[in-house]
């Protein structure tokens, strides 16, 4: 007796199976997207990544159209007026050794960016000990304009910099 025949030795239709409803990946115009079962981890350490490039990309872009905006085709003419003082008096800030207070530091030691070291995934080791009274200039390979590793260490807390060099306080520049 053949394999698609019955016991009256009749031909079975045995149809192919169908596709999950819900498949593990999925393409559409080529791209294969991720797993939609992901640890909420992962998808949280997605969203830190978007968040920054997203932020670096068009941060510029949509704060300056909604200033014109604002002062062209609003009554709020005066909101792109104080924003520009402020810019011209803030021009000199990094001369005068950067930003500090509670505002930079609560920015830094944002949740997301622990979920943006463990993306990459980036660790910060401690070789030697530092003094807190003194300058230091560190480097960091590969660099550029996107560097995800040297922002995860000094531009934020993600890589834990204010516990291993307490008194310590960094400031990134590519």
């Amino acid at each position: 007796m053949a394999e698609n025949e019955n016991e009256n030795g009749t031909a079975q239709f045995n149809p192919p199976p169908l596709p999950p409803l819900f498949p593990e990946t999925y393409k559409l115009f080529g791209i294969e997207f991720a797993p939609k079962r992901l640890p909420l981890d992962r998808r949280m350490e997605t969203v830190a990544v978007f968040f920054w490039i997203s932020s670096f990309l068009f941060g510029g872009l949509i704060t300056s159209t909604l200033m014109a905006y604002l002062f062209f085709f609003t009554r709020f003419w005066y909101v792109p007026i104080a924003y520009l003082t402020w810019m011209v008096y803030d021009l000199d800030t990094c001369n005068r050794g950067g930003r500090t207070g509670w505002i930079v530091d609560f920015v830094r030691g944002w949740r997301i960016w622990k979920h943006y070291r463990n993306f990459f995934p980036v660790k910060l080791i401690k070789t030697a000990e530092l003094d807190r009274n003194q300058n230091y200039l560190l480097g960091s390979h590969p660099h550029g304009v996107l560097c995800s590793g040297a922002f995860s260490c000094f531009a934020t807390d993600g890589a834990g910099f204010s516990t291993l060099f307490p008194g310590i306080v960094p400031h990134l520049l590519t």
